[in-house]
């Protein structure tokens, strides 16, 4: 997994991400995520998540794992560079959005200890349709003991 930060990663994450989902960021808004000094990833052949340092914690801005990649680790992996990314950081929070409609996704946050924590009511506008997401967050077990 390489860990990774600046605009020359754009049109990698472009293209795994436009294989991953129907309705992907355009490469104008992974250049303009990427310059932000906050924004920082982890990535390998077959997929990635991008994050944001907001200071004492980390928010999960999108991640993709390519459809043929799938249900092999590697969004699991991923995740593992995150959350001990935080930990390492002394972050205390990660927090990311998932549309209510993506199964295996929010089977993996909770798989790595995501709780969810709320709703966002016609968030995601896919297809002519309008979806919830639903809002978690991960607590770093070193800095949040006895919550």
């Amino acid at each position: 997994m390489l860990l990774f930060k600046g605009i020359e990663f754009a049109q990698a994450l472009h293209e795994i991400h436009s294989q991953s989902f129907d309705k992907p960021w355009s490469l104008e808004n992974f250049q303009n995520i990427l310059k932000l000094s906050s924004t920082f990833g982890f990535c390998q052949n077959e997929g990635f998540i991008l994050c944001s340092d907001l200071g004492d914690s980390i928010e999960i801005l999108t991640f993709a794992v390519l459809k043929t990649a799938r249900r092999k680790g590697i969004g699991t992996q991923l995740m593992a560079q995150v959350q001990n990314f935080a930990i390492n950081h002394h972050k205390k929070h990660i927090f990311l959005e998932v549309n209510i409609t993506n199964k295996p996704a929010i089977s993996l946050y909770q798989k790595c200890g995501f709780i969810q924590t709320g709703t966002r009511k016609n968030y995601y506008h896919e297809q002519g349709k309008i979806f919830d997401a639903l809002c978690f967050t991960w607590k770093n077990p070193q800095l949040n003991v006895g919550d």
